[in-house]
């Protein structure tokens, strides 16, 4: 059983989530970890006892963004168009995390499930929402979620200006396809 962080650790464990976030968006798996820990304004020891390595670091920034998106999704509270607002910050996860998720599927594809599970809850109800109000195919499953995410997140390599423009247009052609035809 482990105990709760005391307060400060606490602190120091979220802004070194905070710094890793912004870090690792920019710069990749592969960025220094000194420059995490400088961001976050603790020392590299503090880094190591809380992230052992950099996927579990990694993972860390992942798990953070879907339990993120999930509370953002049920603030957009009931209703139809809270599923494309869904689909619309998941596509902004996927660009943000691209440099590094790829590593995390390849490395420890099991250690993503529980980040998986979180994202198909997440965007469950809104689905069935907009599939009841006929604004999605009805064909559509929970369990796709996660190839919408793969296919939101496909082709994105460079910068991050790339990866958005190239998210952009993949959104466009997700969404679209997702959307009943009159």
């Amino acid at each position: 059983m482990t105990r709760p962080l005391r307060k400060d650790a606490l602190e120091r464990r979220r802004a070194l989530l905070t710094a890793a976030a912004h870090v690792l968006a920019e710069q990749g798996l592969d960025a220094p970890l000194e420059a995490i820990a400088e961001r976050a304004g603790v020392g590299r020891a503090t880094l190591y006892r809380n992230f052992p390595d950099r996927l579990q670091l990694a993972l860390a920034v992942l798990t953070q963004e879907v339990d993120d998106l999930a509370a953002r999704t049920l603030a957009l509270g009931p209703g139809p168009d809270a599923f494309f607002g869904f689909l619309e910050d998941l596509a902004e996860v996927v660009v943000r995390n691209a440099s590094f998720s790829v590593a995390l599927r390849s490395s420890a594809p099991e250690m993503l499930a529980p980040v998986r599970r979180t994202m198909v809850e997440a965007g469950a109800g809104p689905l069935r929402q907009a599939q009841a109000a006929g604004r999605v195919r009805p064909d559509l499953a929970p369990a796709d979620l996660l190839l919408i995410a793969n296919l939101l997140g496909a082709g994105l390599s460079g910068d991050t200006v790339d990866r958005r423009a190239v998210a952009a247009r993949a959104r466009s052609l997700v969404l679209d396809g997702l959307r009943t035809r009159p």
